[in-house]
């Protein structure tokens, strides 16, 4: 098929909650309206990303989809994708896998696409292998992801990096996290964002600040996310100099107000916060893992340390904000490595993957 020609997708988002993986299929529909495919969303209604998508102007497709086996949302969507030629389905979660495979059952012209966002491996047993032979096309998040994908052949896996709008954060004002906590422009800031959980590495960030404070006691440091109040207590217990400031809707001016923009993360898939940072011209210092290795060029566009180490941790935050110099090369190389994972290449690869899926067997 000519890539000229708008292929038909729907989406499959089943999720009740708005999270990551929420805004990006959001993010991906938009955008792949915008150059010029057709693109059907289905999800609950009433949920976070039902609302999103229509205030996105987003084309929505209500149904249940309760659970993994609800065969009659499968039957409703096999007959809405013959009755309006969609030719692919792209499912993005585990559960979401298995209802775009139903569906398929019902009407076996689809083609499937399926994303996989965490580097958690899928189990492989008998059923897997029978369902996942109905998979066309497997896109992963980054290449640390594809590597754990073992249930697919190699060949059958697209790595497309998630994308962000970076114009969006470049331009950013900063200003608002310094008035809100009443610091002057000399004080540090320091800060993560992103979900409070113990795999995101904050109890590593919070136990690197004694050392920092002996060196520049001059600083502050925010934790910017949502989480469980038992964790965040348990924290805050650590270190009670923290200001945990919850979920915050002003992300681009936070990022804007960062001195050091911390990923302290155990095992992170890709870590599209990264970007961000970078794209605002914050510097970054993050651990080695995952998707994160595959971002950050070490010492060029950000500090990599080795996870689960507090003296590391603190010791490259320390360097960051002593040296004038390392930090302006860091602001400036990471800015110009976030251009190379805008919204736009997210959507255009996404595309070739449709195209490649609907020229296979």
């Amino acid at each position: 098929m000519e890539q000229s020609n708008s292929i038909k997708v729907l989406q499959i988002n089943s999720m009740k909650n708005w999270a990551g993986g929420e805004v990006h299929v959001c993010l991906l529909c938009k955008e792949l309206i915008d150059i010029g495919e057709s693109i059907v969303l289905t999800c609950r209604p009433g949920s976070a990303i039902d609302q999103n998508a229509r205030e996105a102007n987003i084309p929505v497709f209500n149904l249940p989809l309760a659970t993994v086996i609800d065969f009659r949302s499968a039957w409703i969507l096999a007959k809405f994708c013959k009755e309006n030629s969609v030719d692919i389905i792209h499912a993005h979660t585990g559960r979401d896998y298995w209802l775009a495979i139903w569906t398929k059952f019902f009407n076996p012209k689809l083609k499937i696409v399926i994303t996989r966002h965490i580097r958690a491996p899928l189990k492989n047993s008998g059923l897997r292998r029978w369902a996942y032979k109905k998979v066309n096309k497997v896109i992963a998040v980054s290449q640390t992801v594809k590597n754990a994908i073992t249930i697919f052949p190699s060949e059958k896996i697209a790595v497309v990096y998630n994308g962000i709008d970076v114009e969006k954060y470049s331009a950013a004002q900063p200003g608002t996290l310094r008035k809100e906590l009443g610091i002057s422009p000399q004080t540090k800031i320091v800060g993560m964002v992103g979900r409070v959980n113990p795999s995101k590495g904050q109890e590593t960030f919070i136990q690197s600040i004694p050392e920092i404070l002996c060196k520049l006691p001059d600083t502050v440091f925010v934790v910017i996310g949502g989480g469980s109040d038992e964790y965040i207590s348990e924290l805050k217990r650590i270190n009670g100099a923290v200001n945990f400031l919850g979920v915050r809707n002003d992300i681009l001016g936070i990022m804007r107000d960062l001195d050091v923009f911390v990923l302290a993360s155990w095992n992170e898939p890709f870590g599209l916060v990264t970007v961000e940072a970078m794209a605002a011209g914050t510097p970054v210092v993050a651990t080695n893992t995952g998707g994160t290795a595959e971002i950050i060029i070490d010492g060029e566009s950000g500090i990599l340390i080795p996870p689960k180490d507090p003296a590391k941790l603190a010791q490259a935050i320390i360097r960051v904000l002593t040296d004038s110099e390392l930090a302006g090369k860091l602001k400036t190389s990471g800015m110009n490595r976030a251009k190379k994972f805008t919204m736009r290449d997210m959507a255009i690869n996404t595309r070739k993957v449709y195209y490649d899926t609907l020229n296979s067997n």
